[in-house]
């Protein structure tokens, strides 16, 4: 088949044209591919394609609505009960001051009073540690046993160390921060990474919603609560969000901090997507970044996840297609969803600071999903065409094949020798027809045969006399040229001799001209030979005339009769 197709293209080279069976085969394929293109594109515009697009913007878009409408929900719990600690720690704060007769700017002066401050707190915690929403529970304060030191922060760390999302209760609390004996007395145990006061070098957090309270007094706690992004305290390997409200005295001193973590377990436990459609599905809570989503601050929730798996690296967004949101990451590109969610009430120093809710998923994976059993329909589109391809390829040859046999008997005369029918009408019809005008064709070809006979006898019977005309022309040239030299005398010797001496003086063209009058050459002939006008002629004539000092053509040519038999002929 392959040779037969490089045959018929250069076949169609030859006659720079494209052969019947060329034209067929492109009429069926056109047909074919235009009809299932046009039931593709009908499809297509029903939304059968093979895509999930729809499917899949649907799922992601409802569970990041509950996803976000539950992290807004949750975090805004959490806010009520970190200012409900606030307060009532401010409140036992207050007592004890009175009690003791001291003032809270007056603590740091008084380092034997910190830990039974600190033991006034531990019911208030242990109770909030039990909440669901909470990944640990703390407070610091603006003071510290030590005395040489400006970062070293006393308090207490109440931490969770295996949350339940659906327990209140039995699970199981220790002490990350505080006096030991506070620890004791309360049958907490402490954890490896225990330490006694908090080191608040690097903690930003600290500094920011102390300052903050100092500089806003007359706002209530309701407006001072602060969502850090991803913490790690000095000493520990766990990461969290924390809610930090500041605790304030009655005569409006800012004395210290408390709040409730939201730790990597705990989150995951509560925001881990469905991910029974897609892989590597997770969620991401983070600050709002201006390029894309800072993961560097947020924290991370799905089954493959785990809890403590953090980013360094913020993910980039690049672009939106389709939907979705996608992003560039250190090691590996992601696309999903992103909403914003509020966590500060406008009259917050925070409200500026916004917070987002991210989807994604690896961009290999989302685009597999949203491709669904794209490729599938691709390809029986495709197997479709092929087929049409192959069909049309069949039924041109079997189409045309009567047709190339009919040209074949056509260049054989072979529907004059056998006049077999080919049960085609139209081709019997033109077999009939050509056999008829090669009938007629060979009638006309005898007659034109007898009449070029005819006529050739009678070319041959002109071109004889044509002969016999040209000779007695000759002979009446020569008799003339004979007469004139006999005349000789008289034609005036001086005259002559400068007929003769100026002939060397005529111009190429006079010269030519000149020529063609020795040569016998009439003036119709002349101007057709040398391609001038009759006005040309009668220009040179003129010049000639003039030169050579004769009054006539009947002259000049005597002179030139008497010049040739002087010469031998040769002028």
């Amino acid at each position: 088949m392959l040779k037969k197709a490089i045959a018929l293209w250069k076949q169609e080279r030859k006659h720079k044209g494209t052969t019947l069976h060329r034209r067929l085969l492109i009429f069926f394929i056109s047909v074919s591919v235009v009809l299932i293109l046009t039931f593709t594109l009908l499809l297509s515009m029903f939304g059968i394609n093979g895509k999930q697009e729809q499917s899949v913007q649907a799922q992601l878009t409802t569970q990041l609505s509950i996803l976000a409408d539950g992290i807004e929900d949750d975090f805004g719990r959490i806010s009520i009960g970190g200012i409900s600690i606030a307060e009532d720690l401010a409140a036992r704060s207050n007592r004890f001051f009175s009690a003791n007769g001291i003032s809270a700017d007056e603590l740091q002066e008084h380092p034997d009073l910190i830990e039974p401050l600190l033991n006034e707190y531990v019911q208030t915690l242990i109770n909030t540690v039990n909440n669901r929403y909470c990944g640990g529970v703390f407070v610091m304060l603006d003071a510290s046993v030590r005395q040489d030191t400006e970062t070293d922060k006393a308090g207490i760390f109440l931490k969770k160390t295996q949350p339940t999302a659906t327990e209140n209760v039995g699970v199981d609390i220790h002490y990350l921060r505080g006096p030991a004996q506070i620890a004791r007395d309360n049958d907490i145990m402490l954890l490896g990474q225990w330490k006694m006061e908090y080191d608040t070098t690097d903690q930003t957090f600290w500094n920011e919603v102390m300052q903050t309270a100092r500089d806003n007094p007359d706002l209530p706690l309701s407006r001072l609560y602060y969502w850090t992004g991803r913490v790690i305290l000095k000493g520990n390997s766990e990461a969290g969000f924390l809610l930090c409200v500041p605790m304030i005295s009655e005569d409006g001193t800012v004395f210290g901090v408390c709040g409730i973590e939201v730790s990597d377990r705990m989150f995951k436990l509560l925001y881990t997507p469905e991910s029974d459609y897609f892989d590597e599905i997770f969620t991401v809570a983070a600050p709002v970044c201006e390029e894309g989503v800072c993961t560097s601050k947020g924290l991370l929730a799905g089954n493959k996840y785990l809890s403590g798996t953090r980013w360094d690296e913020d993910l980039k967004a690049t672009y939106s297609h389709d939907g979705f949101v996608h992003y560039s990451g250190a090691t590996q590109d992601y696309s999903g969803k992103t909403v914003s969610v509020r966590l500060y009430p406008d009259a917050s120093p925070y409200k500026d600071q916004a917070w987002s809710v991210s989807l994604l998923m690896p961009q290999n994976i989302l685009h597999n999903a949203v491709e669904g059993n794209r490729h599938v329909f691709i390809t029986v589109v495709i197997a479709l065409l092929i087929v049409a391809v192959i069909v049309s390829i069949i039924i041109s040859r079997r189409y045309i094949k009567p047709v190339n046999e009919a040209f074949e008997q056509i260049r054989s005369k072979g529907y004059q020798e056998n006049g077999t029918a080919t049960r085609i009408p139209e081709i019997d019809d033109l077999f009939a027809f050509l056999a008829q005008q090669d009938r007629e064709h060979e009638a006309a070809v005898a007659t034109h045969r007898e009449r070029s006979e005819t006529l050739q006898s009678e070319v041959e019977r002109l071109h004889g006399e044509k002969t016999a005309l040209q000779t007695q022309v000759e002979q009446v040239q020569t008799d003339n040229t004979r007469l004139a030299y006999l005349r000789k005398d008289e034609v005036d010797p001086d005259s002559y001799a400068l007929f003769v001496e100026c002939v060397r003086s005529l111009s190429k063209r006079e010269r030519e001209v000149f020529d063609l009058y020795v040569e016998g050459k009439t003036a119709k002939e002349i101007v057709e030979i040398l391609g001038i006008t009759d006005n040309g002629l009668k220009y040179h004539n003129k010049n000639i005339y003039s030169k050579l000092g004769v009054s006539s053509r009947k002259e000049l040519l005597r002179y030139v009769a008497i010049l040739k038999q002087e010469q031998g002929g040769n002028v």
